[in-house]
């Protein structure tokens, strides 16, 4: 007969869930400033939506592994959630975290990019006329939200409807459908820095806020390397991880005793379930786990704040990596953008991706794909492919390698050069995220302020704010006004929190001394 389940309690100055890049950097501050820090994370592995995967030249595709053995002759590596760090030299606070340890940064090079239509690869002179038209689309839709003089865009007409009216700078100097056709297709790209079909978001808000932009920079070995050095750093200043602990619990304590917090049985610390005590804490969940885990607060969050995390979208993007023995694409090309092959307006693609036909799912979409074959003598000779909004949750539904066999053929017909299914190469290797599946994050981050007269920039600002008296605070990308849904979002919330904290727990202790 099983043994009684025990409870443990432990306490501490302040508790945070989560082990992603907001809860280890606000962990690192407050253990610079002497607290006691307990960090709970659910996954078997800290970083959150940082995640390096990594292989090495013996990795098959048949290997499951999510990443190569330690000791493995010079493994690659490829990120799957964080990318890139933007506006490196224009005020990223990850540019002084990497300078912090040490890690040098790759600024990539100006490299050829290819634009492949249905038909083959557009010419460079409409290549390029269809890019400065998408930005010039762009800037319009910023000025029109921005400029909105007496007669502002409605908060039903979405970004989509403007950048594919008849007039749009969109279609400037077009005079054909199928270079129109093109134009539009190209514009679908949007959807993978955004996570969301153009039709959903909002144009009144669009350009709104004032995010890191202008230089892009990625950590030598990975995210993984970066986040790993905060979590060191802290650890070694007497901060403790505990991965594997899943909470049931955050609730208020009476009097003002603080936060205590219940996590399941098991994890990597204790067979028993454990309760923490602090005198605050920092809830670091991402924001589509938040919404299916607002039963978990005791008392309830208010009303306010539950309706705006529940209206607020989160965004799909995924990648698949195709790694080969030698590359059988153009070697001079660092990015081909992979146009939709059936563009036909808004209801083609999700017509086409809930029919639940993979290829269908490949051909409706635009696809952005990097080669990883042109930044050094130990390149991987890789495709890293970059699906988003309905596509990329559609692709969740199929397992790795048969997403890998089909986008594999699919790209040789559009790219050419490798025969296809007809004895053709083969990936040597294959990985794909599938952000929408995991169970700790949902999806992948949030998206810009969605269509609909509820919703404005306010409700980031909303997302942040601490609650029970300052006892809880909030932090991740999804609570930074202006730097959401990326890793520099993550970031600045982390460091907002510690030093709101620090400030909160000062205030106390010089209370309860008698010099305040």
């Amino acid at each position: 007969m099983a043994a009684a389940a025990t409870t443990t309690t432990l306490k501490t100055d302040v508790l945070i869930i989560g082990a992603g890049w907001s809860g280890l950097v606000a962990a690192l501050r407050l253990s610079q400033a002497g607290r006691k820090v307990i960090v709970l994370e659910a996954r078997e592995r800290i970083g959150g939506r940082a995640f390096t995967h990594t292989w090495s030249p013996q990795t098959t595709i048949e290997d499951t592994s999510r990443n190569a053995a330690p000791g493995d002759a010079s493994p690659f590596n490829c990120d799957f959630g964080c990318s890139w760090m933007h506006g490196y030299f224009e005020g990223s606070p990850l540019k002084s975290i990497a300078e912090r340890y040490n890690v040098p940064v790759h600024i990539p090079k100006p490299a050829k990019s290819v634009i492949l239509g249905p038909k083959g690869a557009l010419s460079p002179e409409l290549a390029g006329k269809l890019g400065k038209n998408l930005a010039e689309a762009q800037r319009s839709a910023k000025d029109v939200a921005q400029h909105q003089g007496s007669n502002p865009p409605r908060l039903t007409e979405s970004l989509g409807s403007f950048l594919f009216r008849a007039d749009s700078p969109l279609y400037e100097g077009l005079t054909s459908q199928e270079e129109k056709g093109y134009a539009s297709s190209l514009a679908r790209s949007l959807h993978i820095p955004l996570g969301e079909k153009l039709e959903r978001i909002g144009l009144r808000w669009t350009g709104f806020e004032q995010n890191f932009a202008g230089t892009d920079a990625a950590p030598e070995g990975g995210f993984t390397r970066l986040v790993s050095e905060v979590a060191r750093e802290a650890v070694g200043l007497g901060a403790e991880i505990r991965t594997a602990s899943v909470v049931q619990n955050v609730k208020l304590l009476g009097n003002g005793q603080g936060v205590s917090v219940r996590t399941k049985p098991g994890g990597d610390h204790a067979d028993s379930a454990t309760t923490y005590e602090a005198r605050a804490a920092i809830c670091t969940i991402p924001l589509a786990v938040l919404k299916e885990s607002l039963s978990i607060f005791e008392p309830p969050l208010p009303e306010r704040r539950q309706s705006t995390i529940n209206r607020t979208r989160v965004g799909s993007l995924n990648k698949v990596l195709l790694s080969y023995e030698k590359a059988w694409w153009p070697s001079d090309v660092g990015t081909f953008t992979v146009l939709a092959a059936n563009e036909s307006g808004d209801g083609a693609e999700e017509s086409a991706v809930s029919a639940g036909s993979l290829r269908e799912t490949l051909s409706s979409t635009t696809m952005i794909v990097s080669a990883l074959n042109r930044s050094s003598d130990s390149a991987s000779n890789s495709l890293l492919v970059m699906v988003g909004a309905d596509a990329a949750k559609a692709i969740e539904s199929h397992e790795r390698i048969e997403v890998a066999d089909a986008l594999h053929e699919y790209l040789v017909e559009r790219i050419g050069g490798g025969g296809g299914g007809q004895g053709g190469v083969r990936p040597k290797h294959a990985f794909y995220s599938r952000w929408g599946k995991q169970e700790f994050t949902r999806g992948a981050t949030t998206t810009p302020v969605a269509l609909g007269e509820d919703k404005s920039p306010l409700d980031f600002v909303e997302l942040g704010r601490p609650l029970w008296d300052g006892l809880l605070g909030f932090a991740g990308e999804h609570t930074d006004f202006d730097h959401h849904g990326s890793a520099a979002g993550a970031v600045v919330s982390g460091e907002r929190e510690a030093k709101r904290l620090m400030a909160l727990l000062d205030k106390e202790e010089r209370f309860q001394s008698g010099k305040l």
